[in-house]
Order: C-alpha cells, then sequence, then structure tokens
C-alpha cells in the first residue's frame, strides 16, 4: 500500500474542516458586524431627530427675526411717506 493517496486523503480532510470552520467563524464575525451597524445606525438616528429637536425652534426664530426685519423696514417706510405728506402741505 501507498503512502502518498493516503496523505492526500489524511491532507484533503483536515484542509476541508479547516475551511469549514474558517467560513463558519466568516459567517459570525459578518453577522455580529451587522448587529454593530445597525446599533450605530439606530444611534445616528436618535442623534438626528434630537438634533433636529434641538434646530427647528433656532430656525423658527430666525424667521421670526425676519418677519420683524421686515415689518420694521414697512413700519419706516410708512413713517417716511406720512412725514412727506405733511411736508408738501
Amino acid at each position: 500500500m501507498e503512502v502518498l493517496p493516503i496523505v492526500f486523503s489524511v491532507v484533503l480532510v483536515v484542509l476541508a474542516i479547516v475551511l469549514s470552520v474558517v467560513g463558519i467563524q466568516i459567517i459570525m464575525v459578518l453577522m455580529e458586524v451587522k448587529r454593530t451597524l445597525k446599533k450605530v445606525n439606530d444611534t445616528l438616528d436618535m442623534a438626528e431627530s434630537k438634533m433636529n429637536a434641538i434646530v427647528q425652534p433656532l430656525q423658527n426664530l430666525g424667521g421670526m427675526a425676519s418677519g420683524l426685519n421686515t415689518g420694521f423696514k414697512v413700519f419706516e417706510s410708512f413713517v417716511g411717506w406720512i412725514n412727506r405728506n405733511k411736508e408738501n402741505k
């Protein structure tokens, strides 16, 4: 009986077992990465909603300031128009 075919068979079986174990480990690592990325995504979504809750009133405040500024300009124009009419009479 020759030794070479037996050695090849043993090496082939050991290699198949090692590759199966490595494949299972890779699948487990990928599942863990997926779970971690889902947690990171949830955290980022929560942080984004908190930031929007903080920024929204500030945007409303900016809009209000812009409205007041426009109102003052209209009022100044109206007062200037009244003063001009008084001067013409």
